[in-house]
């Protein structure tokens, strides 16, 4: 899902879907479907409400498409779709009633593998304790940041702040996690972040 090497390939991949190539239609839903899942159990624990938010997005898409405008991201529009059907089912199910309690949701945690030795795995859970202490916002942030090829414009068009402000975030964040984690740092940012990034992509 790189930009911009692969923008002509997706753009090309768009209009045939709009064009009526069901083929097309697979091709997005078999490269963002994963992705979209990692991001939708993040914002809620319920995995069914999620499946049920992805295929809807793929839905809509598929009823709609012909009279879609080609988004400039891909990826963005997806997200952004996927983000705001996720919300909708919340609230129906009154799992929240206000918008505030959602930014109570977004999860942040990285799985621990068996085979991993015990001091990276105290160090990580050290690592998901200080990210506990972050505002769900910002870890929304993060994550969508190491794990996404979303642009500032696109992360801060979906959490509802500028683009400058994202990035100062961002880099308020890695300030914030690397004078509390010190020199382990580093390893451990790599070891959950982007290897996390690599595994949605698998």
């Amino acid at each position: 899902m790189n930009r911009p090497d692969e923008y002509g390939y997706w753009e090309l991949i768009w209009e045939n879907f709009r064009a009526g190539d069901s083929r097309a239609f697979e091709t997005i839903y078999s490269e963002f479907a994963d992705a979209m899942f990692a991001y939708g159990i993040k914002i809620t624990p319920h995995r069914n409400l999620v499946e049920d938010a992805i295929q809807d997005s793929f839905l809509d898409i598929y009823k709609y498409g012909s009279r879609l405008k080609k988004p400039e991201s891909l990826e963005f529009y997806l997200y952004k779709t996927l983000r705001r059907n996720i919300i909708r089912k919340l609230k129906k199910k009154n799992r929240f009633t206000y918008m505030d309690d959602f930014s109570h949701l977004f999860d942040l945690k990285f799985p621990l593998e068996d085979t991993e030795p015990d001091e990276l795995e105290d160090h990580i859970c050290l690592l998901q304790e200080e990210l506990k202490n972050l505002t769900a916002q910002k870890r929304e942030l993060l994550f969508l940041k190491f794990n996404s090829e979303l642009t500032y414009r696109e992360i801060g068009e979906l959490l509802n702040c500028k683009p400058d402000t994202a990035k100062k975030q961002v880099y308020r964040i890695l300030d914030y996690l690397r004078n509390k984690l010190g020199k382990d740092f580093l390893q451990l940012f790599t070891f959950t972040f982007l290897d996390t990034k690599k595994s949605t992509k698998s």
